[in-house]
């Protein structure tokens, strides 16, 4: 089933020949920690230690020090089991998972099939209202055969389950039921190889290892992940010995970074995509008319971008569907820039040009993601769309979309540890999905054949469908698949870049 959400062949032989290792300058590392702390950053902060409440890739990637699920994503992108043993496909709509034994949460709970059971219970249940439980609406039901053995049972069939088991993390049934959910949200308490000491919101996030854990306890003994939303900032922390890892490097900055002896500089694909979402459910918006949305298309010249912009470190993109998901089909093609044919699809519709539409992007959330949509709001320029990027806070940002009271035209990227075609078009275009204001019956339906489809071929032919039906409604102005630069301490060891983003340091060692 790995192979049937992604196909990740050509990409992770780039990731295998990166198995770098790394460090920073030896003077400034020493005076902040010893060989047992590790400190890395990204641009952005997270939004919630609950871990179906755990949105985007950097709050997904810090529930992962804490939590696991029954599966999990390799460096490769390749699927694997985590706490499960096994898994078997009993028939189209039952799934059979064998547990490992002996596993404990960190204050000594077991873990068995009755956690599993009172996870997918809690995750459904309709007070807490949790943010990932639409992603699961798929289960039907958990059945336990015994301690260690349990059945998921779909409503359809599937063919995305073992990777969205990735997401479905444990929860420990007697701590949350003697303590409240409410508690367990500043005191969480998982499987995993790390335990939250310290959240200071914003700012950083300090784990300490649990040496109980069931894969050996890990050799970083503390991880603290700083936030540094500026790239510049990242870039001078690392230099400065402050940081051992960073993300999301300035392109303007690679050379450079490359000439320390001190640091390694490795890019790589992502499995995240980057489009401008346009508003259709609010008529106000002139988002809402598909021939102004194939225009602003037309207008905007992508491969510039990328050559200009990127220096060539990412893939331009037809739909938001990379070559690397399984499903991906190249005989859907991307819109050719034409000004001229955006111009007269203006014309047509009768668009005045008039009204001042805003371009909303979070700072810092992507690879030069601030340039790129100034860039764009020039090249909207030229074609008569008056268009102002409008730069908020990416909480802020994500907060607006999701209760739909986002600008018009907002930058976008859906990644992550879990994404395949079927996740990142259902999020992104599904009616009242969490990122979506594309609300279309007839693309739901195709997107729900396409996904619950098992026929490898039958479902290649559905995903098509899906592609050539997004480039004519264009709810989005497609743009690439993102690369990410790291650049790293010489002395971190044991590590290499994930095709997922997230930088897992429990595998890691420092060497003095």
């Amino acid at each position: 089933m790995a192979k049937k959400a992604f196909n990740f062949l050509t990409l992770s032989s780039m990731i295998l020949a990166l198995c770098l290792v790394l460090a920073a300058p030896q003077n400034a590392m020493a005076s902040d920690k010893d060989q047992t702390k590790a400190v890395f950053a990204q641009g952005r902060g997270i939004s919630s230690v609950d871990p179906y409440n755990a949105l985007g890739t950097t709050t997904s990637m810090i529930k992962f020090y804490m939590f696991n699920g029954l599966t999990k994503r390799d460096v490769k992108g390749k699927v694997v089991c985590d706490l499960a043993e096994s898994m078997t496909k009993v028939d189209d709509n039952t799934w059979e998972f064998k547990l490992k034994k002996g596993v404990k949460f960190h204050n000594g709970e077991p873990f068995n099939a009755e956690t599993v059971k009172f996870s997918f219970e809690m995750m459904n249940d309709p007070k807490y209202k949790f943010r990932l439980a639409k992603d699961f609406d798929f289960l039907k039901e958990i059945q336990i055969i015994d301690d260690h053995t349990v059945r998921l049972i779909t409503k359809y069939p599937f063919a995305g389950l073992p990777l969205r088991c990735f997401n479905f993390t444990m929860l420990p049934p007697k701590y949350i039921t003697e303590k409240g959910h409410a508690y367990f949200t500043k005191h969480p308490v998982g499987t995993g190889p790390y335990k939250l000491i310290k959240w200071l919101k914003g700012n950083k996030i300090i784990l300490d290892a649990y040496d109980g854990y069931f894969e050996g306890a890990p050799a970083i003994k503390r991880v603290v992940y700083r936030v540094i939303p500026e790239d510049s900032s990242r870039v001078a922390a690392l230099e400065a010995g402050e940081v051992d890892v960073i993300s999301a490097v300035p392109t303007s900055q690679i050379e450079r970074l490359k000439a320390n002896p001190d640091i390694k500089v490795v890019t790589a694909p992502t499995t995240r995509v980057i489009f401008i979402g346009m508003d259709t459910i609010h008529p106000k918006y002139p988002t809402s008319n598909k021939k102004f949305r194939q225009a602003m298309n037309y207008a905007v010249d992508v491969p510039a971008i990328v050559k200009h912009i990127f220096h060539g470190n990412a893939t331009r993109l037809a739909t938001l569907i990379a070559p690397a998901f399984f499903g991906y089909s190249p005989n859907v093609t991307p819109y050719k820039h034409n000004p001229e044919k955006a111009k007269a699809l203006l014309k047509e519709i009768g668009y005045k040009g008039d009204q001042v539409l805003k371009l909303s992007v979070a700072p810092g959330a992507y690879i030069n993601n601030t340039e790129v949509a100034h860039a764009i709001a020039g090249q909207l320029q030229k074609v008569g769309v008056n268009v102002q990027v409008a730069e908020l806070e990416n909480s802020v940002a994500r907060t607006q979309l999701l209760t739909k009271k986002n600008n018009p035209f907002y930058l976008l990227g859906i990644g992550g540890h879990y994404n395949d075609a079927d996740l990142i078009t259902r999020i992104a275009f599904g009616t009242k999905q969490r990122y979506s204001t594309f609300y279309n019956k007839k693309f739901d339906d195709l997107r729900m054949k396409a996904g619950s489809t098992l026929d490898d071929a039958k479902a290649e032919k559905a995903w098509e469908e899906v592609q050539a039906m997004l480039k004519e409604e264009a709810p989005a102005i497609f743009l690439y698949q993102q690369f990410d630069t790291y650049a790293y301490n010489k002395k971190l060891k044991n590590w290499s870049p994930r095709l997922d983003e997230m930088i897992l340091l429990y595998g890691a060692s420092l060497e003095k």
